[in-house]
């Protein structure tokens, strides 16, 4: 038995594509080394070493596409050690989601085979990115180390193809916030006070009720929401007010649910973390994975959100009766009076792991390490709201019009909780007013109060994590496995800041670069390229094409992309130049050896 930590190999252009030794556009059909690194090459010697004396090869690597990729690298080094275990057959892959000994002995009952589809996609990804990356990085960090002061000392101006549709987001929004023009608008509002039976409560102007019920004030909101003209606003307002009585004209109350949430998978995962938790996305990561291996909860990188129906959630939930406190308080509640329920299906499958679950039920105050602990909390938390009812309410709607204008109150009674008692504090449901005073249809009522408002519209705020997490996901911006390695990389290279709040500012090296190429035409920041060679690597993982029928027409593409940039490179110094200094402008960083040294070649000027 042995292991490896990650890829084996690495790829590489050969010394002869060096930085100074090719043109960047060579890249995009240079020959490709396959290599190991100065710390790898122990652990590839070792492997070849132990497969000498093997006679099969099971591997256990984890069970998506880059699990595969891996497998792959492995079986390539044990086969130099013991060609012997590809000519028998012998080689065999172990599928499995939890490192418990029951999931272990079923998948060493049921072996199969590495998936070749999956090993050819994530190998296209890999060139496509290496060729594409490799070519825009080596050319904007030369034209700007060339051209502006401050790049001289700061290394490598990276591209990539997941890692610019990122930075796009946060550079989209700020540009949005940039540029927003506020405009003034005007609302009217209404307030009525109706008695807990519905009738009308004649209060007079203190608010003093000359009955003996229990009266409540309830807020209408204009159905016109607003209007940006503040004389028809004013002429509307002095209608309402100069007729005095508005009418009930709708009273409606129809059941509500709360649908409780369908099965977790990574993407969601992250979102949730970074909404309830504020754990970024990469530390979150870095957790799960580190809970995983210690048996806490399932593989934590997975994009399924439905469980087979061989799925024993029964089993799993009476392991946490013993748990004290409110999850084995809940336990308990789920697995009595018929609370339980199969747990909603979402659209997602990756067919190789089941959705985020608790693999063993513990107190998590005996979690030592406490961002592990909260990740824990909020994976059992949503597995169990999973297996819960929906919680159920009644939603009234009061509608009055008076004059040529309607008015609407709403509000919400919960009748049942049941999921988001365990989803405190995080999930929770707006009542609004509470359920309503069943007014009667056509009684006439005397608002309380009757004004004018005015309001200016707001910008949006800075995009945050869960958002961009969302768009990345939504747009096909890299997997469930990298999307937070992206996003961690845009803050590397000093692209994008992540504040307090989990939300992300663009640096000015970050908008400058979108500018760039934005003025080119070329908006290498938007996700369609991306979202391209994401689906034609989902048609090599499923088997409908190979490798070499994607990669050559979508490396076309960008080789094109990549000239008329060169071509048009004067806007990315345009576009540079508007946030940094262009090279010895500024004078206090150097010193005159000697002036008027030679002459002008074009001018003959000194």
């Amino acid at each position: 038995i042995s292991s490896v930590r990650g890829h084996l190999a690495s790829q590489d252009f050969g010394p002869a594509y060096g930085w100074s030794r090719c043109p960047p556009q060579a890249l995009f059909d240079a020959p490709i080394n396959t290599e190991y690194s100065q710390d790898m090459q122990p652990l590839e010697r070792m492997l070849r070493d132990l497969s000498r004396r093997a006679s099969a090869l099971i591997l256990w690597l984890d069970c998506d596409r880059e699990g595969e990729a891996i497998s792959d690298e492995v079986r390539t080094v044990c086969i130099k050690g013991n060609p012997r275990l590809q000519s028998q057959n012998r080689i065999y892959r172990a599928k499995f989601s939890t490192v418990l000994p029951g999931e272990i002995q079923r998948a060493l009952r049921s072996l199969g085979r590495i998936n070749e589809h999956f090993v050819q996609a994530v190998k296209a990804r890999s060139e496509h990115d290496l060729r594409v990356g490799a070519a825009f990085t080596r050319f904007q960090t030369l034209r700007l180390q060339k051209k502006f002061d401050g790049f001289q000392d700061s290394g490598v101006i990276s591209y990539g193809p997941c890692q610019f549709p990122t930075l796009g987001f946060v550079v989209e929004r700020w540009a949005r916030i940039e540029t927003f023009v506020p405009e003034d608008f005007w609302t009217i509002e209404m307030s009525i006070r109706l008695n807990g039976d519905g009738s009308v409560d004649n209060s007079d102007q203190n608010g003093n009720s000359n009955n003996n019920q229990q009266s409540r004030p309830i807020k209408l909101t204009w159905k016109r929401g607003r209007l940006y003209d503040r004389a028809m606003t004013m002429a509307l307002c002095d209608a309402c007010q100069e007729a005095g009585e508005a009418v009930v004209t709708s009273l409606t109350g129809r059941p509500k649910n709360k649908w409780r949430p369908v099965p977790l998978a990574t993407v969601e995962l992250q979102k949730r973390a970074s909404k309830y938790l504020r754990i970024g996305s990469e530390e979150l990561m870095q957790k799960a994975e580190e809970l995983y291996h210690q048996g806490f909860i399932s593989y934590p990188r997975t994009e399924t959100e439905k469980f087979r129906p061989e799925f024993n959630h029964h089993t799993l939930i009476q392991s946490f009766q013993a748990v004290a406190g409110e999850f084995g308080d809940y336990a308990n509640r789920l697995l009595s009076d018929n609370n339980f329920q199969n747990p909603r299906a979402g659209q997602n499958d990756d067919n190789a792991h089941p959705p985020i679950t608790p693999a063993k039920a513990v107190d998590p105050q005996t979690i030592a390490d406490p961002t592990q602990r909260k990740i824990y909390t909020l994976v059992v938390k949503h597995y169990l709201a999973c297996c819960s009812r929906d919680a159920v309410g009644r939603e009234t709607e009061l509608t009055l019009r008076i004059a040529s204008e309607e008015f609407v109150a709403k509000g919400l009674m919960i009748l049942e909780r049941n999921w988001l008692d365990i989803y405190q504090p995080w999930e929770k449901w707006y009542t609004g007013q509470g359920e309503l005073p069943r007014a009667r249809i056509g009684s006439r009522i005397v608002p309380t109060s009757l004004s004018m408002n005015a309001g200016q519209t707001s910008p949006p705020q800075l995009i945050s994590e869960v958002e961009l997490i969302a768009l990345m996901d939504r747009n096909g911006i890299g997997t469930d496995a990298t999307i937070a390695q992206h996003i961690t990389t845009i803050m590397d290279r000093k692209y994008a800041e992540k504040d307090g709040n989990q939300r992300f500012h663009p640096t000015k090296l970050g908008i400058a670069l979108v500018e760039g190429y934005n003025s080119m035409g070329y908006q290498l920041n938007k996700p369609d390229l991306r979202r391209e060679m994401e689906s034609e690597c989902n048609a090599v993982a499923a088997g409908r094409k190979t490798r070499d029928q994607i990669l050559g027409p979508i490396l076309s593409k960008m080789l094109e992309c990549f000239k008329i940039v060169n071509a048009e490179v004067h806007k990315l110094d345009e576009a540079v130049a508007r946030h940094f200094n262009n090279l010895g402008s500024d004078s206090s960083q150097y010193r005159v050896l000697q002036a008027n040294f030679t002459r002008c070649g074009s001018c003959n000027g000194m």
